[in-house]
């Protein structure tokens, strides 16, 4: 059986391929999309017209899936203008390592009253990556981008952490 890849979500959506979308434009064109291809509005009597809406019904939740989250699209922007790249571009800086690791441990023994003020700092780190993640692609370094997409991972894992203690 041969592997055949998923539709590229921003044409899916009829979207340009960039990491900046309006939220509510790309949320109204979920709703416009999934309501134009739900089972319940499209009563057929052929196998193969049903079998067509319900693989277009998938193709939409999972490009929304993909899209709705700025991580995530920016993860199928750079497969998508460059295969291979997430993959090829997965090994960090041993100093960042270093630091998330030292982060990871202040979100361990983090004191009750200083959780606030960690939670802005890593929320700080996150939006700077993705403002650094923006300049690596509006400069085309996509391994760049690539790799700074595998260090946010370090500073939203902190951050969920930070959550589940709170």
């Amino acid at each position: 059986m041969t592997h055949v890849p998923a539709p590229d979500p921003f044409t899916v959506f009829g979207v340009p391929r960039t990491l900046d979308l309006d939220a509510r434009e790309l949320e109204r064109r979920y709703l416009r999309l999934s309501r134009e291809c739900h089972p319940d509005h499209l009563r057929t009597q052929d196998a193969n017209d049903c079998l067509a809406v319900l693989q277009r019904a998938a193709e939409v939740n999972d490009a929304w899936k993909t899209l709705r989250d700025p991580w995530t699209r920016a993860k199928a922007l750079l497969e998508a203008e460059s295969p291979g790249v997430l993959a090829a571009n997965k090994k960090l800086d041993p100093a960042f390592l270093a630091d998330a690791l030292e982060l990871a441990e202040e979100v361990a023994f983090v004191r009750p009253d200083h959780v606030g003020a960690l939670r802005a700092r890593l929320q700080q780190a996150l939006d700077a990556d993705f403002a650094a993640l923006r300049a690596d692609v509006g400069r085309a370094d996509l391994p760049a981008a690539a790799r700074r997409v595998h260090g946010a991972h370090y500073h939203k894992k902190a951050l969920a952490d930070l959550e589940h203690k709170a």
